[in-house]
């Protein structure tokens, strides 16, 4: 047991006056850097895609997240079809501050621009996240499902059932 008089002699973490190295980083660890090229994902597509959107929303992050939901109901049009194009329209039309024309123009330029940069794109968007952070930035997240996934062929019922000799 230490007491005043051997404390000066004793050996450990209490009672020793000497400095001792820190075994702990404390800087914070990033991720490595990717070696190839960078492969965009689907929320980079989706972002680049909403682009004209986006831009007319400015630094407004309601806005911003208002033009991603448009943006994102056009997209969604777009892979579904006709039917849904014309559904898209008249959301957009109940919208407030909305015409006819501007919603037609807006619809018809968004889907050139889906044509015109992601073709073979068949991603439905199921869910999204666009999160404002003053310290990492913008972050956006997409969920999303394949509508026709590559390499999957449909087959009758029959065929599959009792396949033919």
């Amino acid at each position: 047991m230490s007491n005043s008089r051997t404390r000066r002699r004793t050996k450990g973490a209490f009672g020793n006056n000497k400095p001792r190295a820190i075994e702990r980083e404390f800087a914070p660890k990033r991720a490595p850097e990717p070696t190839g090229p960078h492969v965009p994902t689907f929320a980079d597509k989706l972002a680049k895609f909403s682009q004209p959107i986006l831009e007319q929303a400015g630094n407004n992050r309601t806005a911003a997240k208002g033009a991603m939901n448009v943006a994102i109901l056009i997209w969604n049009a777009a892979i579904e079809g006709e039917a849904k194009i014309e559904e898209a329209k008249k959301k957009l039309v109940a919208l407030p501050g909305a015409d006819k024309e501007q919603v037609d123009e807006l619809v018809t330029t968004m889907l050139a621009r889906k044509q015109e940069l992601f073709p073979e794109e068949s991603h439905l968007v199921t869910n999204f996240a666009l999160k404002f952070n003053h310290r990492t930035g913008t972050t956006f997240r997409v969920s999303a499902v394949n509508v026709s996934p590559e390499g999957v062929t449909k087959g009758k019922i029959k065929d599959i059932i009792q396949p033919s000799l």
